[in-house]
């Protein structure tokens, strides 16, 4: 399949480019806790260079202390730190790639334990879900801020990057003086977009006369911010021929701010392309460049966007997380071997506790220790579970050289993650395992599917390893009359739902037990769901929560929180909640969503002591996710 117009040269000012795909600002949690760029980071970036990106976007980089937006955010607030930066700027030119850095300051939406003082914002509106109120800037203080914006682009410019990115987006601080939604001010920095807009146009102005005419500046914009009284598409393009007025090369438009968490990092449940419409309607305001962004995950799309000239160049952001190579498969027409991001925000999720992690790539923040090479020698491996471990093991181990044999006991690989993906709008779930199932049958491996695996096996063959990743099963609780229930597992479930009957109820409103409702309620049933904590699905990552409830709303499920389960039986379930004990039957079928699971571990004892090399990854080793089954089974691979 010909790509057209991705592959064609681009210029953003003095800035000229190989091809259209761009690398977003995106958040990581390398940088060190001063702010000083790391050896993760600059290896992380390095790879997605060597990939053939467009242009690297570095993730937000702080102005100041005080406009730090989480303790290990990259800082350009003195010279120490742009020496650093330098040294990152240098490696991404020595694998050829271009690199841009974005400057900001958080403004509003941080906390003051980050910033060591109190958060600063156009107006004293109180942040939600932050819920601090935040200074009003002074007009003094604004112009010591732009002063500060101006020495970051400067520190940019001597670090020999190839352009600077001002953050104007997302909520932060140059974004909450251009939103009515945050601006509330009477003075010359409020009221009107003209109004508005002036901190961000001096901005834009002192950082143009200090890099001078020749250095490319790019402007983030939120189109949208997708919040009652905030920015709309209509003010997005006023504000946009305002910036192109006072000298700015580019604009790269995004969407929301934190109140929009929702929709801030769209997952699954959301179309592909979502924001490309708002980068559109921009480009027809402005003869400058424009760049869109929001879930696009596939070149083949991000084409098509090129050739509808509905912007010039487009930003992949987790996409490169999940394949730091998309630009240069895509470029050759290798399309099915792009690792496909699965949007499920991991990387947010990971990001918000410790650093990004992907679910489908744990090379990421790994580049330097996932490293692998052939084996000295060539071994008899053996992988016994075909789930997305089992299979990034075998694909690992029969790239470095191994002889690699998959026993799955079922008729379909894939494991549980192809159960994951029947409910709706994860069907994005079956790209992963179809491409590891198409990698690891490129490269050799040799798959038995539909017999159980016994350590018997063992006396007609002798592997030299053997990988156990044959997952973990669902555990029922000892509650009275469970038995008598006929209660089902979601795996029941998912893998047979022909005996479901018309009246449902889900017991467990985690993750899980809200996607298991979507499903049944998809299909018609009418569902109950039972749920002991204060909300459902309080496991995922806002985004996904958000969507399920919004879901679950609109199709009319029932839902019962903080209600604890005090017995089970044939068609109802005795419940304890605010309003006490009480009853609730009439019940076709009763689905136990609990999240309590055993591994399947039983292979790996009946093992131990008849195998020189033994490993066991993934949730036969202990429950867990996705990310870390397939960061463990390239791991193992690794070391095989």
């Amino acid at each position: 399949m010909a790509l057209k117009s991705l592959f064609s040269p681009f210029s953003i000012g003095n800035l000229k480019l190989e091809n259209r795909i761009v690398m977003p600002p995106m958040a990581t949690n390398y940088a060190t806790s001063e702010g000083f760029v790391s050896d993760r980071q600059i290896a992380y970036y390095v790879e997605r260079a060597r990939g053939g990106v467009g242009y690297i976007t570095v993730e937000h980089t702080a102005i100041h202390e005080h406009g730090k937006a989480s303790p290990k955010m990259l800082m350009i607030s003195t010279d120490e730190h742009a020496a650093k930066i330098e040294n990152l700027v240098e490696a991404v030119h020595t694998e050829g790639g271009k690199i841009v850095v974005q400057i900001n300051h958080a403004g509003r939406q941080t906390f003051s334990k980050v910033t060591g003082a109190p958060i600063v914002g156009p107006s004293a509106v109180p942040v939600s879900p932050v819920m601090e109120t935040p200074h009003e800037l002074s007009t003094g203080e604004i112009e010591d801020l732009v002063k500060m914006y101006m020495q970051a682009a400067e520190r940019v410019k001597k670090a020999g990057a190839d352009g600077v990115e001002i953050h104007m987006a997302h909520g932060y601080l140059l974004c909450s003086f251009l939103s009515p939604f945050s601006n509330k001010r009477k003075d010359d920095y409020g009221g009107d977009i003209t109004g508005r807009a002036r901190f961000p146009l001096e901005v834009l102005r002192s950082v143009r006369q200090n890099v001078g005419p020749d250095f490319p500046i790019i402007c983030r914009l939120s189109g949208d911010e997708y919040v009652e009284e905030g920015l709309n598409v209509n003010d997005t393009r006023q504000i946009a021929r305002l910036l192109e007025k006072e000298g700015a090369d580019a604009l790269h438009i995004s969407a929301c701010n934190a109140a929009s968490v929702f929709l801030n990092h769209p997952p699954y449940y959301v179309a592909e392309g979502v924001f490309v419409h708002l980068a559109e309607a921009v480009k027809e305001e402005v003869d400058i460049p424009v760049i869109t962004v929001g879930r696009i995950r596939n070149p083949v799309m991000a084409d098509q966007i090129i050739q509808d000239q509905k912007a010039d160049l487009v930003s992949m952001g987790r996409a490169l997380i999940a394949d730091p190579r998309l630009p240069e498969k895509a470029r050759q027409g290798q399309f099915d071997d792009i690792i496909p991001c699965i949007s499920c925000n991991k990387c947010i999720q990971t990001l918000r506790v410790d650093a990004v992690r992907c679910s489908v790539n744990p090379e990421t923040g790994n580049e330097t220790q996932m490293r692998y090479s052939k084996a000295d020698r060539s071994k008899k491996v053996w992988v016994i579970g075909g789930g997305p471990g089992g299979l990034k093991a075998a694909e690992i181990a029969a790239l470095r050289g191994h002889q690699v044999k998959i026993f799955e006991r079922k008729n379909q690989l894939g494991g549980r993650v192809r159960l994951g993906a029947n409910p709706p709008k994860k069907e994005v779930l079956n790209e992963f395992i179809d491409y590891l199932v198409k990698r690891v049958k490129t490269h050799g491996v040799t798959i038995e599917m539909g017999k159980a695996f016994t350590a018997d096996m063992l006396d007609s063959a002798s592997p030299d390893a053997v990988v156990v990743a044959t997952g973990a099963s669902p555990q029922f609780p000892d509650w009275q009359g469970i038995e008598e229930s006929g209660a089902l597992s979601v795996d029941d479930v998912l893998s047979d739902g022909t005996n479901i009957g018309d009246k449902v109820l889900v017991v467990g409103g985690g993750g899980t037990g809200a996607e298991i409702a979507d499903y049944l309620s998809e299909a018609g049933k009418t569902v109950t769901l039972v749920e002991m904590l204060e909300d459902i699905a309080s496991d995922l990552i806002i985004h996904l929560q958000h969507y399920l409830k919004q879901r679950l709303g609109e199709k009319g499920v029932t839902i019962h929180t903080s209600a604890q389960v005090k017995a089970l039986g044939k068609g109802f379930v005795m419940i304890e909640d605010a309003s006490g004990i009480r009853k609730l039957d009439d019940f076709d079928s009763i689905i136990l969503a609990l999240g309590s699971e055993r591994p399947n571990d039983a292979v790996y004892k009946n093992l131990e002591g008849k195998v020189s090399e033994l490993h066991v990854i993934g949730d036969a080793r202990q429950p867990r996710e996705i990310v870390d089954a397939v960061y463990e089974g390239e791991k193992i691979a690794i070391k095989l």
